[in-house]
């Protein structure tokens, strides 16, 4: 089973649960798809990893041979060809997507690509089971073309079950992690911004068509329902984790909880079981 752990919002704690997830079943295979700020791996130790660049391919322009026909800025859906009605186009190299839409339409084939550095994959392994991260370059906004190359880093491996540690947000990394899931368990807290926030991933998962299900972090801190969303979208709660100071003092430490506490390494090992009772 493939499972995505995102949530509508940062800091519900969604990394915790992915990291304890991943630590709770021997051979799983972890990735970080956060790829903006990866940190799943200082939950686990930072272990030792294989970088690997992630490379985009980049338009680029010959300037012997175009013509400043400007078609190739017209017809760019993101933006990344300035034109201004004469002269030649100038490619916008950080905001070029490699569609591959632009030298095919050049009248005169001055386009070409060039593969340019947006990221990395790095592989490596936590207590014997692979562990795969992905991290955007700063400065860069391919997250979507990492999130995918270590999605597909991945699939060479056999494992059969997935933790996938997924940007917050309903944006588009996560839809681009959500395709590789069979399940989306959205961590959120009882507060009205986790309670806001998780309508929103929730619209995206029904729309995408990917069954979703609930693990309610820091219960205790708020005291939102969560009832009527639960009803209204058709999902379940199928853990809850009580907010614990000493908890987010380990992780501010860079430790798991799932290391550092029984109790919530006991809750784990249950949503493990109800994951696949849920999924067989």
């Amino acid at each position: 089973m493939k499972i995505a752990v995102a949530s509508g919002k940062g800091g519900t704690g969604k990394t915790s649960v992915a990291s304890s997830l991943f630590l709770a079943r021997p051979g799983t295979l972890g990735i970080d798809l956060d790829v903006e700020e990866p940190n799943m791996g200082i939950l686990l130790g930072s272990p030792e990893m294989e970088v690997r660049p992630v490379h985009l391919p980049v338009a680029v322009i010959d300037g012997d041979i175009c013509t400043g026909c400007g078609l190739c800025a017209r017809e760019c859906a993101y933006g990344a060809l300035a034109w201004f009605g004469s002269g030649k186009p100038v490619v916008n190299d950080t905001l070029c997507r490699g569609c591959g839409l632009c030298p095919l339409i050049c009248p005169v084939k001055a386009i070409g690509e060039e593969n340019r550095e947006v990221g990395d994959v790095t592989v490596g392994t936590v207590e014997g089971a692979p562990f795969i991260e992905g991290r955007l370059r700063v400065g860069s906004i391919n997250s979507v073309h990492v999130i995918e190359a270590a999605v597909k880093e991945a699939s060479a491996f056999e494992n059969p079950d997935w933790v996938m540690d997924c940007a917050p947000g309903a944006a588009c990394p996560v839809a681009a992690a959500l395709r590789a899931a069979d399940l989306a368990l959205l961590v959120t807290e009882p507060t009205p911004f986790g309670l806001s926030d998780l309508e929103g991933l929730l619209q995206l998962t029904s729309e995408m068509g990917i069954p979703a299900a609930l693990v309610i972090n820091k219960t205790g801190m708020g005291d939102e329902s969560f009832d009527d969303i639960c009803e209204r979208y058709g999902v379940e709660i199928l853990a809850r984790y009580p907010f614990s100071r000493s908890l987010a003092e380990s992780g501010a430490r860079g430790e798991s909880p799932y290391r550092a506490d029984a109790s919530w390494a006991r809750t784990t090992d249950a949503l493990w079981e109800t994951l696949e009772r849920r999924l067989s």
